[in-house]
């Protein structure tokens, strides 16, 4: 090996037999690996923990420490467990083999054995241990840069809530101070211009507290709540916004569920501002209430195209409502159904997404009878 270069491994080798000892050192240094031979186990441990080899190749019938003992012994120390270990054994049993792998070896070698082959195996898994290492390496990175993303959104849509929180409410102020005066269209825009707000507090809303639930953070409070009222009460204040589009709201048997009143309403105004985004002008959004033997649950129904079923099991996650946005097969704003799945599940309740009879979406999540 040249000694300008720099050798292409530190490979540990363990065999109580001299002859084996120079064969393979001789031949893995002249293809440029760095060699370091020991001819017992105990003093493979003692080199390993001195420097941690890249690899080791291990001989299995050894006095004192078989090679077995060494492999456990090596594999429980934290820092070399990663490293790979190649069985150099005559035993050709298979149970032979199965302990090598059982006791944590990545590789086996017969003896005799061929310098090509053991060249090839070296190579082979000082490539995937290399590979494996950057993978670990680059996956750490993708955590640090996503940790730095999901603070950095998180602080612009924390900001963002207090200028829209003013501009909400001005435009509340316009509306109660000019009433009847404005024309039909300016009371149009007026009311557009409010709802693009609510929409965009409500997404800005879900991004925070999606990631609150993700972490536990934001913990329901169950009791006894009316779903009825929260429906008709969400359904006003939505159907204020949104004129073009009717929301009728029904109820069959008992409301009441046990779970968090303030989840539910968030729960409620997204599904009904889905439903209205995907509903036609003119169209019509039914909200049901129907009461079960130990649960309720509240569906919202529109009269648009409906969701693919492809697509159904996507978009209440994160990820997937991007994918199937991105694939034009369901737009889905915000987080709002994420949020929603990560709300009702807390609460010990369950979410879904079906065909609708007559077309349409069928939107529906069921919690337990308060």
């Amino acid at each position: 090996m040249n000694a300008n270069l720099a050798p292409r491994g530190n490979i540990l080798v363990i065999d109580d037999t001299a002859d084996n000892l120079r064969l393979l050192g001789t031949m893995l240094g002249q293809a440029g690996y760095e060699v370091r031979p020991v001819t017992a186990g105990r003093q493979g441990l003692q080199a390993a923990e001195h420097l941690a080899p890249d690899l080791v190749l291990l001989d299995i019938s050894m006095p004192e420490m078989d090679g077995y003992e060494f492999c456990r012994c090596f594999k429980e120390r934290e820092h070399l467990r990663d490293i790979p270990v190649i069985f150099l054994t005559a035993l050709t049993d298979t149970g032979a083999k199965m302990e090598a792998f059982r006791v944590g070896g990545e590789d086996f070698i017969t003896k005799p054995f061929q310098m090509n082959e053991v060249l090839a195996r070296v190579e082979v898994h000082l490539s995937l241990r290399l590979a494996r290492k950057t993978l670990a390496e680059n996956l750490v990175r993708l955590r640090e840069l996503e940790t730095l993303r999901h603070n950095l959104v998180h602080m612009i849509v924390h900001d963002m809530r207090s200028p829209l929180t003013v501009i909400g409410g001005h435009l509340q102020i316009l509306a109660q101070s000019l009433g009847d005066s404005l024309e039909a269209d300016s009371a149009a825009s007026l009311r557009e211009a409010q709802g693009g707000v609510h929409r965009l507090t409500g997404m800005a809303n879900d991004v925070l507290d999606v990631s609150k639930m993700e972490e536990g953070k934001l913990q329901p409070q169950p009791a006894p709540c009316d779903l009825f009222v929260i429906a008709r009460t969400a359904a006003e204040e939505l159907g204020c916004l949104d004129t073009s589009r009717r929301i009728s709201v029904t109820q069959n048997g008992p409301p009441l569920a046990k779970a968090d009143a303030a989840l539910v309403r968030r729960m409620v105004e997204n599904l009904l501002g889905n439903a209205l985004r995907h509903s036609p002008t003119g169209g019509v959004v039914r909200v049901t209430v129907v009461a079960h033997v130990d649960r309720v649950r509240l569906s919202v129904i529109d009269s648009g195209e409906g969701v693919p079923e492809e697509s159904r099991h996507k978009i209440f996650d994160k990820y997937g409502a991007l994918a199937a946005r991105a694939g034009m097969k369901y737009h889905s704003v915000g987080l709002g159904l994420a949020f929603s799945k990560l709300a009702v599940e807390a609460q010990g309740g369950t979410i879904g997404v079906e065909a609708a009879e007559g077309g349409g979406a069928n939107f529906w999540f069921e919690l337990p009878r308060g």
